[in-house]
């Protein structure tokens, strides 16, 4: 199965009865933290785009419109890692089960016992290790972002890092349920580029619509665990493996 496959065959999965239940916390958890976000990042948004456009010198006033569209998509873009940063920090135990429980659906079995009590603090680490590995990118993607003439080729840059970014995320939930380091996972979605693009890329597309994202969390995560069974569980690893 291709990216977009798998993608598409999570929303069919997240119907079945038996995962049905496993859905419900994750959707509550993206409401609460949506409507935070929407309270406190809609006036920081229309903060960060009157002192970048107070920033602009007079005579490249003709360029203001692109200077606003440009400084409102990149807070955008910010605003939506925030809160999948956020959500998916909470979140993480919920979507740990439910990976396992979808996993157990597609094989036979589950790749690991569903006990609470080993699941939530793997998971948390895990989160804090992906958080880690974005922070630096992100932070250099804002610096291009405000660097001028290269900051023309920001919102594309954004798209293709967020749409890698989504791939890791909603992959991994699997890759630590079998017992596959982050690194490794990193190795193993760079062996597959395109297909980790073209399943990133409508997760990210889909998570940025408002409405959308409050129910898609539990999709993303039963396909990311469809594109981790059929494209990089059985990748062979470049080296041994081991939690972290």
């Amino acid at each position: 199965m291709n990216g977009i496959d798998c993608f598409v065959e999570g929303f069919r999965l997240v119907r079945k009865p038996g995962l049905r239940r496993f859905v419900i916390i994750p959707t509550a958890i993206n409401i609460i933290v949506l409507v935070a976000m929407i309270v406190f990042g809609g006036s920081l948004l229309n903060d960060w785009i009157d002192s970048a456009m107070a920033m602009l010198p007079q005579w490249l006033s003709f360029l203001s419109w692109l200077i606003w569209l440009l400084t409102a998509l990149v807070g955008l873009f910010a605003l939506f890692y925030v809160f999948t940063i956020v959500a998916n920090l909470i979140g993480s135990p919920f979507n740990a089960v439910l990976s396992i429980k979808v996993e157990e659906l597609i094989v036979g079995k589950a790749p690991a016992p569903a006990s609470v009590s080993l699941i939530l603090p793997r998971a948390l680490w895990r989160e804090i290790s992906k958080i880690s590995y974005l922070l630096p990118r992100l932070a250099g993607l804002v610096l291009l972002s405000i660097i001028p003439g290269i900051n023309a080729a920001a919102p594309v840059l954004w798209i293709l890092f967020s749409a890698w970014m989504m791939a890791i995320q909603y992959t991994d939930y699997a890759a630590d349920n079998n017992g596959i380091s982050f690194s490794e996972l990193r190795k193993r979605l760079v062996r597959v580029p395109l297909q980790s693009v073209l399943f990133g890329l409508p997760t990210y597309l889909l998570l940025a619509i408002p409405l959308v994202n409050l129910v898609l969390m539990p999709v993303c995560v039963a396909g990311g665990t469809v594109f981790w069974v059929n494209n990089l569980r059985d990748s062979v690893p470049d080296s041994p493996v081991t939690e972290g």
